[in-house]
């Protein structure tokens, strides 16, 4: 059998630790989409619904300024962290 990436996978490989991130939510209350932006802190392969799949663990820049675990897939990179060449 060939093993196959998991869920969001291929989006991880573009996100490191320290990026800055974008993602979008639903208001309700405005009947709209929210953007919102924050920074990865940590990437992670984890079960749900019996399949393994990627999540991001990204800190919100705004308030309030608690870690949330989203779909790596559903993540836009706004900005890179480079390393540095000694």
């Amino acid at each position: 059998m060939e093993k196959t990436n998991n869920f969001g996978e291929l989006s991880a490989e573009n996100i490191q630790i320290g990026d800055i991130v974008s993602w979008s939510k639903w208001n309700s209350d405005d009947s709209d989409w929210e953007q919102n932006i924050g920074v990865v802190m940590e990437t992670k392969n984890t079960i749900l619904s019996n399949r393994m799949v990627c999540i991001s663990v990204v800190l919100p820049l705004k308030e309030p300024k608690i870690p949330v675990e989203l779909f790596t897939f559903s993540l836009k990179l706004v900005s890179s962290v480079e390393e540095k060449e000694v």
